[in-house]
């Protein structure tokens, strides 16, 4: 009995070690900065009505034959029909309206069975915003991006504002 409590205990260090070593590592690698994709940048506007230009990026594989839509939040519904990528990105100019807090939201889905990569990204200002990408046989892509409007929360005080009593009823 007594070898299997010292067993079990010498177990219970090892992995303990094993947890210290991973939480260790994973704090030093977090500080990394080998990769840009978790960076921000401060070239990007807060939100879509700030940007000078808003683009839907379509790419991939050449070949890959897509179809979907994209708008905003206040705008009409972009419908793009059954198209194929070239060796170029494609790109679709979103307009956004003014004095509106605008988002803009796409879905891109492959048209033809295959496990090409079809990727779709939002640019604010010829910078990415917002990007997924799918492989999957028949696969979709859904992208947005919204205005930032605070840490979870909290609330604008213009969303409370007084409605006139004229407006009100």
């Amino acid at each position: 009995m007594a070898r299997k409590i010292a067993v079990r205990r010498g177990t219970l260090a090892a992995l303990r070690v094993r947890i210290g070593f991973v939480l260790v590592l994973g704090v030093l690698l977090s500080g990394c900065s080998g990769s840009e994709e978790g960076e921000v940048n401060d070239n990007v506007p807060p939100t879509p009505e700030e940007a000078g230009s808003v683009v839907i990026r379509v790419s991939g594989a050449e070949g890959t034959a897509y179809s979907g839509n994209y708008e905003t939040i206040e705008g009409e519904l972009e419908v793009v029909e059954d198209t194929t990528l070239g060796s170029e990105p494609v790109d679709y100019e979103v307009e956004i309206q003014e004095g509106a807090s605008d988002g803009v939201t796409a879905l891109f889905e492959k048209t033809q069975p295959g496990r090409e990569e079809l990727r779709v990204g939002i640019l604010a200002d010829d910078e990415l915003v917002a990007e997924s990408r799918t492989f999957a046989e028949f696969g979709d892509v859904i992208v947005d991006w919204f205005p930032q409007m605070g840490p979870p929360g909290t609330l604008q005080e213009d969303f409370f504002e007084e409605v006139p009593e004229d407006e009100a009823s």
